[in-house]
Protein backbone atom coordinates (compact mmCIF):
# COMPACT_ATOMS: atom_id res chain seq x y z
CA UNK A 1 0.00 0.00 0.00
CA UNK A 2 3.03 2.45 -1.14
CA UNK A 3 1.28 5.40 -2.79
CA UNK A 4 4.27 6.12 -4.54
CA UNK A 5 6.29 3.78 -6.86
CA UNK A 6 9.60 2.88 -5.43
CA UNK A 7 12.45 3.88 -7.44
CA UNK A 8 14.11 1.54 -8.99
CA UNK A 9 18.13 3.61 -9.68
CA UNK A 10 20.44 3.83 -7.15
CA UNK A 11 20.74 7.45 -6.49
CA UNK A 12 24.86 8.96 -6.82
CA UNK A 13 25.80 11.31 -4.32
CA UNK A 14 24.15 10.86 -1.05
CA UNK A 15 26.83 12.95 0.99
CA UNK A 16 26.60 15.71 -1.48
CA UNK A 17 22.83 15.73 -1.46
CA UNK A 18 22.54 15.47 2.53
CA UNK A 19 25.20 18.61 2.44
CA UNK A 20 22.44 20.29 0.43
CA UNK A 21 19.65 19.59 2.67
CA UNK A 22 21.50 21.05 5.70
CA UNK A 23 22.24 24.21 3.71
CA UNK A 24 18.54 23.91 3.20
CA UNK A 25 17.62 23.57 6.85
CA UNK A 26 20.18 26.60 7.75
CA UNK A 27 18.64 29.51 5.21
CA UNK A 28 15.38 29.39 7.32
CA UNK A 29 17.15 30.29 10.21
CA UNK A 30 16.55 34.21 10.14
CA UNK A 31 14.84 34.35 7.19
CA UNK A 32 10.65 33.86 8.11
CA UNK A 33 8.74 33.66 4.87
CA UNK A 34 7.14 36.88 3.76
CA UNK A 35 3.47 37.53 4.70
CA UNK A 36 3.09 38.20 0.96
CA UNK A 37 3.79 34.98 0.24
CA UNK A 38 1.07 33.33 2.77
CA UNK A 39 -2.25 33.03 2.05
CA UNK A 40 -5.40 30.71 2.83
CA UNK A 41 -4.66 28.40 5.65
CA UNK A 42 -1.26 27.29 5.12
CA UNK A 43 2.18 27.65 3.82
CA UNK A 44 4.55 24.35 3.15
CA UNK A 45 7.98 23.97 1.56
CA UNK A 46 8.20 19.98 0.89
CA UNK A 47 11.61 18.32 1.49
CA UNK A 48 14.01 19.33 -1.34
CA UNK A 49 15.31 15.91 -2.72
CA UNK A 50 14.76 13.26 -5.41
CA UNK A 51 12.29 11.22 -4.54
CA UNK A 52 14.61 7.89 -4.78
CA UNK A 53 16.90 9.75 -2.24
CA UNK A 54 14.14 8.85 0.67
CA UNK A 55 12.14 6.44 -0.82
CA UNK A 56 13.95 3.65 -3.23
CA UNK A 57 15.20 0.10 -2.67
CA UNK A 58 18.78 1.07 -2.27
CA UNK A 59 17.44 3.86 0.33
CA UNK A 60 19.29 3.84 4.04
CA UNK A 61 17.66 4.21 7.29
CA UNK A 62 20.55 6.31 7.83
CA UNK A 63 19.65 8.43 4.87
CA UNK A 64 16.12 8.69 5.90
CA UNK A 65 17.14 9.34 9.37
CA UNK A 66 19.45 12.62 8.39
CA UNK A 67 16.50 13.86 6.43
CA UNK A 68 14.49 13.47 9.06
CA UNK A 69 16.73 15.34 11.39
CA UNK A 70 17.20 18.18 8.28
CA UNK A 71 13.54 18.70 8.19
CA UNK A 72 13.02 19.44 11.85
CA UNK A 73 16.19 21.54 12.24
CA UNK A 74 14.68 23.60 9.47
CA UNK A 75 11.44 23.52 11.49
CA UNK A 76 13.69 24.69 14.44
CA UNK A 77 15.02 27.46 12.86
CA UNK A 78 11.73 28.77 11.47
CA UNK A 79 10.55 28.76 15.29
CA UNK A 80 13.14 31.20 16.34
CA UNK A 81 12.72 33.05 13.27
CA UNK A 82 8.94 33.89 13.77
CA UNK A 83 8.19 37.59 14.19
CA UNK A 84 6.51 38.59 17.12
CA UNK A 85 3.60 39.98 15.46
CA UNK A 86 2.79 36.79 13.91
CA UNK A 87 2.92 34.75 17.24
CA UNK A 88 -0.99 33.05 16.00
CA UNK A 89 1.12 31.08 13.57
CA UNK A 90 1.76 27.32 14.02
CA UNK A 91 5.27 26.15 12.78
CA UNK A 92 5.44 22.58 12.30
CA UNK A 93 7.24 19.93 9.86
CA UNK A 94 5.53 16.44 9.16
CA UNK A 95 7.39 13.27 8.32
CA UNK A 96 5.53 11.17 6.71
CA UNK A 97 5.85 7.35 6.49
CA UNK A 98 6.30 5.58 4.22
CA UNK A 99 5.61 8.62 1.70
CA UNK A 100 8.55 10.43 3.04
CA UNK A 101 8.72 11.79 -0.34
CA UNK A 102 5.90 13.86 1.15
CA UNK A 103 7.51 15.13 4.41
CA UNK A 104 7.37 19.85 4.28
CA UNK A 105 7.63 21.78 6.76
CA UNK A 106 4.59 23.85 7.50
CA UNK A 107 3.40 27.24 8.58
CA UNK A 108 -0.70 26.45 9.78
CA UNK A 109 -2.21 30.22 9.33
CA UNK A 110 -5.35 29.16 10.38
CA UNK A 111 -5.10 26.94 13.76
CA UNK A 112 -8.08 24.95 13.10
CA UNK A 113 -6.42 23.68 9.76
CA UNK A 114 -3.91 21.89 12.15
CA UNK A 115 -6.49 20.65 13.93
CA UNK A 116 -7.57 19.12 11.12
CA UNK A 117 -5.05 17.29 10.72
CA UNK A 118 -3.81 16.08 13.82
CA UNK A 119 -7.57 15.27 15.63
CA UNK A 120 -8.63 11.79 15.98
CA UNK A 121 -11.14 11.05 13.20
CA UNK A 122 -13.11 8.10 11.95
CA UNK A 123 -15.26 8.04 8.69
CA UNK A 124 -16.68 5.11 6.33
CA UNK A 125 -13.32 4.99 4.79
CA UNK A 126 -11.21 4.68 7.40
CA UNK A 127 -9.52 6.03 10.93
CA UNK A 128 -6.84 8.73 11.89
CA UNK A 129 -5.72 8.19 15.81
CA UNK A 130 -2.73 9.53 17.49
CA UNK A 131 0.48 7.39 18.34
CA UNK A 132 0.82 7.03 21.79
CA UNK A 133 3.11 4.35 22.51
CA UNK A 134 5.86 5.45 20.10
CA UNK A 135 8.06 8.12 19.60
CA UNK A 136 9.72 8.64 15.62
CA UNK A 137 12.60 10.71 17.59
CA UNK A 138 13.41 8.01 19.93
CA UNK A 139 13.44 4.85 17.15
CA UNK A 140 15.18 7.06 14.97
CA UNK A 141 17.86 8.93 17.55
CA UNK A 142 16.19 12.14 16.95
CA UNK A 143 17.61 15.34 17.72
CA UNK A 144 14.84 17.64 19.29
CA UNK A 145 15.99 20.91 20.00
CA UNK A 146 14.30 22.98 22.70
CA UNK A 147 10.92 24.03 22.13
CA UNK A 148 10.28 21.27 19.77
CA UNK A 149 7.38 18.74 20.33
CA UNK A 150 6.31 15.41 19.10
CA UNK A 151 2.84 14.43 17.73
CA UNK A 152 2.35 11.04 15.67
CA UNK A 153 -1.14 10.49 13.82
CA UNK A 154 -1.96 6.42 12.24
CA UNK A 155 -3.42 6.74 9.18
CA UNK A 156 -5.68 3.45 8.06
CA UNK A 157 -7.94 4.38 5.18
CA UNK A 158 -8.51 1.01 3.57
CA UNK A 159 -12.15 1.28 3.58
CA UNK A 160 -12.56 2.22 0.03
CA UNK A 161 -14.20 0.08 -2.47
CA UNK A 162 -11.09 0.37 -5.21
CA UNK A 163 -8.19 -0.66 -2.90
CA UNK A 164 -5.84 1.51 -5.35
CA UNK A 165 -7.00 4.25 -2.88
CA UNK A 166 -6.47 2.37 0.60
CA UNK A 167 -3.65 4.28 2.54
CA UNK A 168 -1.97 3.03 5.71
CA UNK A 169 0.86 5.10 7.08
CA UNK A 170 2.23 7.53 9.73
CA UNK A 171 2.33 11.18 9.93
CA UNK A 172 5.06 12.15 12.59
CA UNK A 173 4.19 16.20 13.27
CA UNK A 174 7.28 18.04 15.31
CA UNK A 175 7.11 21.75 16.35
CA UNK A 176 4.90 23.53 17.51
CA UNK A 177 2.47 20.75 18.42
CA UNK A 178 1.18 21.51 21.64
CA UNK A 179 -2.58 22.87 22.28
CA UNK A 180 -3.17 26.46 22.11
CA UNK A 181 -6.19 28.73 24.00
CA UNK A 182 -9.42 27.71 22.85
CA UNK A 183 -8.72 23.81 21.45
CA UNK A 184 -11.09 21.55 21.87
CA UNK A 185 -8.56 18.49 20.96
CA UNK A 186 -5.53 18.69 23.37
CA UNK A 187 -3.05 16.64 21.63
CA UNK A 188 -1.21 14.04 23.82
CA UNK A 189 2.47 15.39 23.30
CA UNK A 190 5.55 12.84 23.56
CA UNK A 191 8.18 15.45 24.12
CA UNK A 192 8.11 19.24 25.33
CA UNK A 193 6.24 21.58 23.27
CA UNK A 194 6.22 25.26 22.09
Amino acid sequence: MHPFPLAKEKIRGVPRRLRALQRWAAEFDGNYPPKTEMSGRFWNDKIPVEHGLVESRHTTIATRKACAQQLINACSNLIKSKPSDLANHRITVVICLPDMFTSEVCIYLDNSYFLEHTAPCKSEHGSCSPIIERRLSQEWGLHLPQGIGELGVALDYRGYDDKADWFVGERWYFGEVGPRPNNSFKPKLLRNSA
